[in-house]
């Protein structure tokens, strides 16, 4: 890019749970953040097809999110769906509906590419530019994506199709009840079955960062944070497993009901909540870390990163 040319990227994320939208300029190469929105509309809802009040709840938050994008001008545009969309049987009505209401084509990730984007995304966050080794969790609603980055360099970027709304569907029978030794059972191993045979090879475990992105980990921070009188901008980004393990014993043991009433859980994620979470325990219990670091880095920034600067 040329010396001292100011251009802008704008991405939107089309995720099974939520619908979001990031806008970012840059200055002789540093990224700088414009603005963000997040829309809490489920497009999926484990089923192996987008049902059409979900596609019109979805095309809705599109719209809302592609007009206020425009509204900064930005000289690069994408639109990018993920596991809810690539995984349906009927991806390419949803991708017509977008398109017709946005004039703008939509993008639909394979698992890698969408794990490789979540990994240059990572890599934009300022507090990580001088980790060397970083282990990255990105739980979202239809997958989670497996990162391990050495040097910046990919060594393992895997998707898996056990994100929250999957999880809920498949091994939880009444979600309005609380979480049952036998549907907690069933998450645990489904988790270790699918991570058993990755090549998970840490260099320097004492030195390695967890990274964790996505509203698990959002939510989590934010009911962490209430508890001791802090609002989710002035918590720590660290998320130490055994808090997470305190606040997984509360939401399990919770009708729907009564998850709806703690402080600070987004109501749309009061379903999902506790199998999303311990899921994340269980992927840092299998990686032997003690905390995740939270970062807001993720899949949008490595797709305006990407529109910027071009493949790496």
């Amino acid at each position: 890019m040329a010396q001292g040319k100011r251009q802008i990227a704008a991405a939107l994320d089309i995720g099974s749970n939520t619908i979001k939208m990031l806008v970012v300029e840059q200055t002789d190469g540093k990224l700088s953040h414009l603005g963000d929105r997040t829309s809490e509309t489920r497009i999926s809802h484990g089923k192996p097809y987008l049902s059409q009040n979900s596609m019109e709840n979805g095309v809705n938050a599109i719209r809302a999110l592609f007009e206020e994008m425009k509204s900064f001008d930005p000289d690069f545009v994408q639109i990018a769906a993920t596991s809810a969309v690539r995984d349906a049987n009927n991806e390419a009505d949803f991708q017509k509906k977008v398109q017709d209401a946005t004039g703008q084509s939509v993008d639909i990730l394979t698992g890698e590419e969408e794990a490789r984007l979540i990994a240059r995304g990572v890599l934009t966050d300022p507090e990580l530019a001088n980790k060397n080794e970083l282990m990255i969790f990105d739980m979202g609603g239809g997958s989670v994506e497996c990162i391990h980055l050495l040097a910046r360099k990919t060594q393992l970027a895997k998707s898996l199709p056990l994100g929250g709304v999957r999880l809920l569907e498949k091994f939880v029978s009444e979600p309005a009840n609380p979480l049952s030794s036998s549907e907690k059972e069933q998450v645990v191993n489904a988790i270790l079955e699918a991570v058993a045979t990755l090549p998970l090879n840490v260099e320097d475990p004492l030195n390695t960062m967890a990274v964790g992105a996505g509203g698990t980990y959002v939510a989590s921070r934010s009911i962490l944070a209430h508890r001791i009188g802090k609002d989710l901008s002035d918590s720590s980004p660290y998320l130490h497993l055994d808090d997470l393990r305190s606040v997984f014993e509360e939401v399990a043991s919770l009708s729907l009901e009564s998850r709806l009433k703690i402080p600070k859980l987004p109501p749309n994620r009061a379903d999902v909540f506790p199998v999303t979470l311990l899921a994340l325990i269980t992927l840092g219990e299998w990686a032997e870390i003690t905390q995740f670091y939270h970062s807001y880095h993720s899949l949008r920034w490595g797709m305006v990163d990407e529109l910027l600067n071009g493949k790496a």
